[in-house]
């Protein structure tokens, strides 16, 4: 698919590791792609932004680095090696920006890696879904179980690799959608002596007593994370809490009690 012009890409990604090593952060590769791209007579485009789609609901706005010839997307990475996580999240822009192509390119390593991604699901989620319900040990699960469902429904329809705030949007409309109680957290009161001293911004929701946080992270089984985690939880007056990481290809989440 596309065969003489993934060739010119990659010729041009060549090109600039040989010229700029891998050093620099992946906003310099991306100009130096775009000036490379264009000497090869390419239509360039850089940071494109999209509507990203969540069922009929538009949920946010996505940049994407380069895309070329309005057919290709290229994603940048400055990492010693590709991961998974990466090309799922290229490929929730390809689905999400409804492109036949992308390309994954890797400038932290000696020589520069990239893999060319068609996009096999046009129409449907990037994702396949790996939830099992009936697996999860986790002691008091019935009560969070549709909470449960509604995450890892983002997860799949959506893909990783968005801003969080783009799956607070669409777990909104989940919630909505079921017709659940739930309330919107977006500022917290710190009190001394109860006294007010301070203001904090913060998202969450509230459904019943628990609490829910939608992050992007690496790794949950971080401790400060957790600990902190527990704190809004106290402090909200809530019994329980929920963090889903959708900065994964399966469900990721932990359960406080």
């Amino acid at each position: 698919m596309h065969e003489q012009l993934t060739y010119v890409i990659n010729g041009g990604l060549f090109a600039v590791q040989n010229q700029m090593g891998s050093i620099w952060p992946e906003e310099a590769y991306e100009a130096a792609l775009e000036l490379e791209f264009r000497k090869r007579k390419l239509r360039v485009e850089r940071q494109k932004e999209f509507d990203v789609p969540y069922f009929d609901k538009r949920v946010g706005t996505y940049r994407i680095d380069l895309l070329v010839n309005d057919l290709v997307i290229i994603e940048l990475k400055v990492v010693p090696a590709l991961q998974p996580i990466h090309r799922a999240q290229l490929l929730s822009y390809l689905k999400g920006y409804r492109k036949p192509l992308g390309i994954l390119a890797n400038f932290g390593g000696a020589s520069v890696e990239h893999e060319t991604m068609p996009n096999a699901r046009l129409t449907g989620p990037p994702l396949t879904d790996r939830f099992d319900y009936d697996a999860l040990t986790l002691p008091g699960k019935a009560r969070i179980k549709d909470l449960l469902f509604m995450a890892n429904r983002v997860l799949v329809t959506l893909g990783p690799g968005y801003l969080p705030q783009i799956y607070r949007r669409a777990m909104f409309y989940e919630l909505q959608t079921a017709r659940a109680e739930f309330e919107t957290i977006k500022k917290m009161t710190a009190q001394y002596d109860n006294q007010p001293v301070g203001e904090q911004d913060v998202n969450f929701f509230r459904v019943g007593d628990v609490l829910i946080s939608i992050d992007t992270v690496r790794c949950l089984d971080d401790d400060l994370l957790l600990l902190k985690f527990r704190q809004y939880i106290a402090h909200l007056h809530c019994q329980h809490g929920v963090i889903f990481n959708f900065r994964s290809t399966v469900l990721d989440f932990r359960y406080l009690e």
